[in-house]
């Protein structure tokens, strides 16, 4: 007898075990599960973070030191040289570089692909701090981070104000910066640009040399004159007082007024007689325009791991309230997006949405051309979107972000 060769491969793709024959016979179960798995993909690619690039950390630590005052040959001798000594033990290290500026000293420490970042920054802040003693006294503490490219202003705001440019400062200091810094997610807002208001004490050469009291001691008497000093307490029967020197400087003339030396024991040498005190402005360290005009720029940069698009939009939300709030504030001020972060990610994000989506109308076509089934191509064109939208749970799962990468991947796929 002849033997039906179809109905033995049909029974055995469609037992109860196999996913074909759970689909035929239970198509509402299946139907019920494809729908999870598209809500439940929806809602993934939702609260996936949206970036331009994977997060990268390279194994770079770089140990920024500042030393007012010093040139780079002073830096280079007194505080990158003693630090480099103490890092080039370090174990996975791979090569030790340094910077030296004016008044800062910047020492770049690489280390090997295998070596663990985290553990190696640990191990250049323990080995910088049992540096420290062998350092000048007037140097700064150290501030030690990471290499991370992700390190980067998300939005640039630009403050314009017809407004001196200490009180400029002090207004994008003060009254915008913390409004920003409220925001979620923000992890730090930095002021660019701008000069702030400086007491300058300019001392006469020839007034110096005439009462011999050196520089030096007038800035020693100058920071010991003008501060708060505890000075001590009463026990009482019933109470207990606490007594303190209000040393503060309120005016110029309380610093002109200052006791620097005496003559003969008798004659007071105060600050006024060795020179004046000046309000001014610390010197210009940064210049920033805005369409030709000068302007305070305010950067912003984002916590690790936020949503970049979605942080630029409420950075513009809370910008338009700000400039609310500034509308009637003397000297005009007002606020302007100078340089908005999401707009690469936005453009690159709509670039692979539009190929896949002419990857998954080609692909129907195609199926449609050599089956000629209509219904073949609806199931066929319906398995495309699952199959993507699904994919979003495995990689919020996997702690992914939508990015230029995975989105690429993506379009292969489909």
């Amino acid at each position: 007898p002849k033997r039906d060769w179809s109905s033995d491969v049909c029974s055995s793709d469609l037992s109860p075990m196999s996913l074909a024959g759970v689909s035929v016979k239970r198509p509402i179960f299946m139907s019920c599960l494809v729908l999870l798995m598209i809500l439940v993909g929806w809602l993934s690619m939702n609260r996936l973070p949206v970036d331009m690039f994977p997060n990268i950390t390279f194994p770079i630590v770089v140990v920024n030191t500042p030393y007012p005052g010093a040139g780079p040959a002073e830096i280079e001798t007194l505080v990158s040289k003693p630090i480099e000594e103490e890092l080039s033990t370090l174990g996975g290290a791979k090569r030790i570089s340094s910077i030296n500026r004016e008044g800062l000293s910047t020492v770049v420490a690489e280390f090997t692909l295998e070596t663990d970042v985290k553990y190696a920054e640990q191990q250049v802040r323990d080995r910088v701090s049992a540096t420290r003693r062998k350092l000048p006294t007037e140097t700064k503490d150290s501030v030690i981070r990471r290499i991370d490219p992700a390190d980067q202003p998300i939005a640039i705001v630009a403050l314009k104000a017809e407004l001196d440019e200490a009180k400029l400062f002090d207004l994008a200091n003060e009254v915008v910066r913390p409004k920003f810094e409220q925001i979620r997610e923000v992890g730090l807002v930095e002021v660019l640009g701008g000069r702030k208001r400086e007491i300058q004490v300019q001392l006469s050469r020839a007034k110096l040399k005439a009462y011999e009291v050196p520089a030096t001691l007038v800035a020693q008497r100058i920071a010991a004159s003008g501060m708060n000093v505890p000075a001590g307490k009463v026990d009482e029967t019933a109470r207990e007082t606490v007594f303190r020197t209000l040393g503060e400087f309120k005016s110029l003339q309380d610093i002109e007024s200052t006791i620097v030396n005496f003559i003969g024991n008798d004659v007071a040498v105060r600050v006024k007689d060795l020179g004046t005190v000046v309000d001014g402005l610390e010197d210009a360290r940064s210049v920033t325009r805005v369409n030709g005009r000068p302007a305070l720029t305010l950067l912003i940069y984002r916590q690790s791991g936020a949503n970049t698009v979605r942080l630029v939009d409420e950075v513009k939300k809370r910008l338009e309230q700000v400039n609310a709030e500034l509308s009637g504030a003397p000297g005009a001020p007002a606020l302007s997006l100078a340089n908005d972060g999401s707009k690469p990610i936005r453009a690159n994000l709509t670039d692979v949405k539009e190929s896949i989506l002419i990857g998954v109308v080609l692909t129907i076509m195609v199926v449609f051309f050599f089956l000629g089934n209509v219904r073949s191509t609806f199931i066929t064109g319906m398995a495309l979107p699952n199959s993507l939208i699904g994919a979003f749970v495995l990689m919020a799962a996997a702690g992914f972000s939508v990015n230029v990468m995975t989105l690429l991947a993506l379009d292969r796929k489909s």
